[in-house]
């Protein structure tokens, strides 16, 4: 059996855990070595006991552990080529590939797409197969053919809905700020998020939790109502959606 936690997700720090057996993969390390060991340690895990250190891309919120982290674990850092060049901190032997490929971490088989973002060498994950199968997809300004494939395939998937348009629009970013996050290289809006998530469902994605909300430009209860009402929409349970993963803030575990 395999299982997905949320350590925190958002603009201020990204990471979380996918287990299956021994297989303990580390999924972004965007906050700090004293929180993420906290989350491990309500799991009954050490640094040490990882494998692998998968990262999406090379943005300090993303990343800005890995310094520390490095020096209690020889988990495998797991990216593509491109993001390797631009870590804070290296370790070990990776294992580094091109966004597209296929591999396996342990008994867990990885599949992987590029994403659009304002950062190069970024990619997505869908880890697990059948039942177990979760797809880990933020940092992305649309959703490409590629990466709706991966999605599609998951039962369980983890999606950004980062920001609230007008929230955006009117608040304190300053202007090129605004413009970045809006375009296709920036982040998911709950907009665009509720307009993928009904095909998704369609296709035979089981659970959403929403991930990677701004806590500047978003609220989760907002985030829920707009992606629950795209669900209203089609005529399909929205008991589906399961939540909106928080920042500084361990969510349930889900047993895949």
């Amino acid at each position: 059996m395999a299982s997905f936690t949320s350590f925190t997700s958002g603009s201020k720090g990204n990471s979380a855990i996918y287990i299956k057996d021994n297989t303990r993969i580390l999924i972004d390390a965007g906050t700090n070595t004293k929180y993420i060991s906290g989350c491990l340690r309500e799991l009954g895990l050490r640094p040490a006991d990882l494998t692998h250190i998968v990262l999406t891309h090379a943005h300090s919120d993303h990343v800005s552990a890995l310094p520390v982290l490095l020096k209690h674990t020889d988990a495998q850092l797991v990216c593509t080529e491109t993001t390797w060049d631009l870590l804070p901190a290296k370790k070990g032997d990776p294992l580094l590939f091109e966004a597209g490929d296929r591999f396996a971490l342990g008994d867990v088989a990885v599949r992987t797409a590029e994403t659009p973002h304002d950062c190069l060498g970024s990619c997505c994950y869908g880890f697990g197969e059948g039942k177990e199968n979760l797809a880990y997809c933020t940092d992305m300004g649309t959703v490409t053919a590629e990466v709706f494939e991966l999605m599609r395939r998951s039962k369980t998937l983890f999606i950004e809905s980062n920001h609230d348009v007008d929230m955006l629009k009117e608040g304190p970013y300053p202007y090129f700020l605004k413009q970045r996050v809006l375009s296709n290289k920036g982040h998911l809006s709950n907009r665009d998020c509720a307009q993928i998530i009904p095909r998704l469902v369609l296709e035979g994605v089981e659970r959403i939790m929403l991930g990677h909300l701004s806590e500047t430009n978003n609220l989760p209860h907002i985030a829920m109502r707009e992606n629950s009402n795209a669900l209203l929409m089609f005529g399909l349970p929205q008991e589906t959606l399961i939540g909106a993963a928080a920042a500084k803030e361990m969510q349930a575990t889900i047993q895949l």
